[in-house]
């Protein structure tokens, strides 16, 4: 089965789909690109159930999490009933269906961490980026979290970026690793845009 309707379409689908209007994620707007995403996946890659978690993959790279109107498109496109592809979202820990960002900052506050000051990082990653504990950046790029020890303490204060870790951190280094993200986010963005240009032509 494929779907074949316009995003806006799509996302009224989502809202009022298998999940209810009152799911998390049902009442907000998915990125387009997501639904770009899961097309061409399926079209690049011919099979049957086994493409789910490479696609589910592909997808939460992109938007940092999986909300219900995309597991829903993705069990259409698959051939699947949502109650199959939610079942894989829960029980493997590697997906949420909680909104994170792209770059998930992980703050150590272990002890080591803590005395060398990761109070001060975690505030300075919060100002830069105009979030608290818990929250994510309206754009969906980043999002910042307070957890126990990471095992670095050799490395302390330290912090993880997705899973890379970042040691004997600065307020200046914070501010230049921040820099960095949003220059690789950018370029990722302006090089699947121009990929689509690119399929557009042909």
């Amino acid at each position: 089965m494929g779907g074949t309707g316009t995003a806006n379409e799509r996302g009224d689908a989502g809202e009022r789909g298998f999940f209810g209007a009152g799911a998390p994620g049902n009442g907000e707007p998915v990125d387009p690109e997501a639904y770009a995403i899961v097309d061409r996946y399926v079209a690049e890659h011919p099979g049957g159930r086994e493409r789910l978690i490479p696609l589910l993959h592909r997808v939460q790279e992109h938007l940092g999490y999986l909300p219900f109107p995309i597991q829903e498109y993705v069990a259409e496109k698959l051939g699947l009933s949502p109650v199959e592809v939610y079942g894989v979202v829960s029980f493997y820990h590697f997906f949420t269906t909680t909104p994170r960002g792209r770059y998930q900052l992980k703050v150590c506050m272990g002890t080591a961490c803590f005395v060398n000051g990761a109070q001060t990082i975690c505030d300075v990653v919060g100002d830069l980026l105009g979030i608290g504990v818990g929250e994510v950046t309206g754009d969906r790029l980043f999002s910042l979290e307070q957890v126990r020890c990471i095992g670095a303490c050799g490395l302390a204060p330290a912090m993880m970026v997705n899973d890379e870790v970042h040691g004997h951190l600065t307020p200046n280094a914070i501010r230049k690793l921040v820099r960095k993200l949003k220059t690789a986010a950018r370029k990722e963005r302006e090089a699947r845009a121009g990929e689509a240009g690119g399929e557009r032509e042909h």
